[in-house]
Formats: C-alpha cells, sequence, structure tokens
C-alpha cells in the first residue's frame, strides 16, 4: 500500500542570551534545528517511517531545476517476505524557513494488492550533528477516499546519503529506465558509458593501476559473501557501481563458465537474464573477478538479483588477490 506525502520541514530562529557556558554553546550550534533556505538539501535522504505498529523504509530524493525543487519519494512495505514498492514524484516548495512537500502520480509500484489512496502530511526540521544532515520529525494521513475514515500518524527519520546513485529509489528508477533527470545525478555519456578496457589505456594524466604480483582468476581467493535461495528458472542480474564511477572492470562467471568479460561498472545498469536449470536443493556459483581496481581501489559493484517478485540486493568488492562469491540454491 502506497500513501501520498506531503510535508513542512521548519526550522525556528534562534534568540538566545550571551552564552554562559562553552558546553552550552556546543550544544545550542550542533543540535538546533538549521535555517533551512541556507543548506543545500538537494540529495537522496533515506531512513524510515515509524508507527506504534510499524517501521517502513523511506527514502526521498530532492532536485532542483529552473530554481525549483522537485523530486521522487519511496517507501517499501514488505509482504510475505516480498518488499512492495511505491514510487511517487514529488512536488517541494522551499522557504525562509521551512520546505512544502506534496507527492504526485505515482510512477512505479509492484504491490500485490490494489494501493489504499491516502495523503501523508509531515513536519520535519533539518539537524546537523557534525557532517551529518538529518531530515526528522513527525507526519499524520488522511483518506483520498471519502469513505474510508482511517487515519495514521507517526516519527520520519532521514539522514542525507554521500552514495546516492546506489540508493534503492535510484537504483530503481534506472532499471525501470525512468528518466528522472535529478540534478544531483551526473548525466552519463552514451559515448563513454562503459569502460571496458584496463585502466593502463586510460587518459594519459591519470595514474594507471598497479597490477603487479597479481594472481589469474583461477589461483584468486574465493570469498562466499551471501547466500540466495530462489524459485524461478531464470534470473535477472543488474550490476552497478557502487560508488564512485572510476573505472572499476569486472569479469563475471556462473559455476566457472564467464558470463560477461572485462565489464565496465556505472552509474547505470547492466542487465542480464540468466536460466537456471537446476533442481531443488542444487546450488551454483556466481562470482565477480576484479579485472582493474579503477582509480579508487579496492573494485567495488552493487548487484540486484530480481527472482521473480523478489529482489535481492548484493554489494560486493574485490582485487587482484580475491574474488566474491555469491551461492545461488534452488528452493526444495
Amino acid at each position: 500500500m502506497y500513501r501520498s506525502l506531503s510535508f513542512g520541514i521548519t526550522a525556528n530562529g534562534l534568540n538566545c542570551e550571551p552564552v554562559i557556558i562553552m558546553k552550552a554553546f556546543v550544544t545550542i550550534f550542533f543540535f538546533f534545528p538549521l535555517i533551512v533556505s541556507a543548506q543545500d538539501i538537494t540529495g537522496v535522504w533515506t531512513g524510515y517511517l515509524r508507527t506504534p505498529g510499524s517501521k517502513l523504509d523511506y527514502e526521498l530524493a530532492i532536485s532542483e531545476g529552473d530554481k525549483k525543487l522537485s523530486g521522487y519519494s519511496l517507501i517499501i512495505y514488505p509482504k510475505d517476505g516480498i518488499e512492495n514498492i511505491g514510487i511517487k514524484k514529488a512536488k517541494i516548495k522551499q522557504g525562509k524557513k521551512d520546505i512544502l512537500f506534496e507527492d504526485g502520480d505515482l510512477v512505479y509500484d509492484n504491490f500485490s494488492s490494489p494501493p489504499i489512496r491516502m495523503k501523508m502530511f509531515g513536519n520535519l526540521s533539518l539537524i546537523r550533528k557534525d557532517t551529518l544532515m538529518i531530515l526528522q520529525g513527525s507526519f499524520s494521513t488522511r483518506s483520498l477516499d471519502f469513505r474510508d475514515t482511517r487515519t495514521y500518524s507517526g516519527e520520519i527519520y532521514l539522514q542525507k546519503t554521500g552514495r546516492p546513485i546506489s540508493s534503492k529509489l535510484l537504483v530503481t528508477l534506472d532499471e525501470i529506465n525512468f528518466p528522472h533527470n535529478l540534478s544531483f545525478v551526473t548525466p552519463v555519456n552514451k559515448k563513454k558509458k562503459v569502460i571496458t578496457q584496463p585502466s593502463s589505456n586510460l587518459k594519459k594524466n591519470v595514474t594507471p593501476v598497479v597490477t603487479m604480483n597479481t594472481k589469474s582468476k583461477t589461483d584468486r581467493k574465493i570469498e562466499k559473501i551471501r547466500d540466495i535461495v530462489f524459485s524461478n528458472d531464470s534470473l535477472l542480474l543488474s550490476f552497478y557501481d557502487n560508488g564512485t564511477i572510476d573505472g572499476d572492470t569486472v569479469s563475471i562467471t556462473l559455476n566457472g563458465k564467464i558470463l560477461v568479460e572485462k565489464l565496465g561498472l556505472t552509474a547505470n545498469a547492466f542487465k542480464i537474464l540468466i536460466p537456471v536449470i537446476a533442481k531443488p536443493g542444487d546450488s551454483l556459483m556466481l562470482v565477480m573477478h576484479a579485472e582493474s581496481l579503477g582509480l579508487i581501489p579496492p573494485n567495488t559493484g552493487l548487484l540486484i538479483i530480481q527472482d521473480g517478485a523478489t529482489r535481492h540486493e548484493i554489494r560486493f568488492e574485490g582485487d587482484l588477490q580475491k574474488s566474491s562469491a555469491i551461492i545461488l540454491r534452488k528452493k526444495r
């Protein structure tokens, strides 16, 4: 079930007597809500909505264009072990001391039942704790169906993430090829979309990755990082760079056979649908081998495995000495 969202973010002005003790000043400086208009709030905020009976993952992307704010929201309702995801457009207006938020059209959902048409209103404060930026406050809802008198209320807590491209919201928008045009996401030039060559072939003014004392892929240590139980006869694999796009390349094998060789990881998904013919209880090993470490070692990536309606997110890393492996086991 997905509910429309509307937020008001406020920060009260600060009017205090001269500081008596330094400790009191430090406490006020770091924890008092900030003047919103002076802060850059664009980016992805991740956290949760909490009510007395539940806690739901929630994300908000805020973008700026033509001196206006807009964005998208994502909420997840777990049901029978399946993540029910809903994404909506967001209309955002920033004042001197507050932010008004109202979601718009539903752009994606995988709900197993029709969503309840509800609108959510929030009152959030912007707080900075050292380098951490937080949106925190309360919310309440009302139904858009006059016959439905149910209401909900609770707490909202969001943190600004430093890795927006690996957030569930942006990953999902990319998976469905939705043109979000978010201002904080650098567009990828299609002509230079994938770096498939070792880093020694990068521009001359970039220091190439050192590859001395490397092991062949068959001699590297294999480190199992996850066990996945699957049900379907095919799996959709989506690969991304998990951080700064710096030229990481990987080769991917399934039970020792090459699926993809020297794949350049970017902010855009590389997708491959693999048939999996296996008996209940049988297992296969999926291995990601680093071909280069990019400009910022180690080699890191994000893999999303879609097993029908079930979705698994796995973050992996490797170097020229070891590789990450995932065991895929057919459900009994």
